[in-house]
């Protein structure tokens, strides 16, 4: 009997550590993605930036900046 009760709370908590591991894995995914849109948005932002004073200029006077 306390064998078995033994292998039980054994299992319980492998299946906790398991459930444990997964959240952490989620959340370090989801991390991941945050940093990654925030890249990918400055890289789109430094694209659309006038290459120098004088485009910077056009545009400011064109009114799409």
């Amino acid at each position: 009997m306390v064998i078995a009760t033994a292998a039980i709370f054994a299992a319980g908590r492998k299946a906790g550590a398991a459930a444990e591991a997964a959240k952490a894995r989620e959340v370090e995914l989801k991390s991941q993605k945050e940093a990654s849109d925030a890249k990918d948005r400055m890289l789109e932002a430094g694209a659309a930036a006038p290459c120098d004073r004088d485009a910077l200029a056009d545009r400011l006077r064109g009114g799409t900046f």
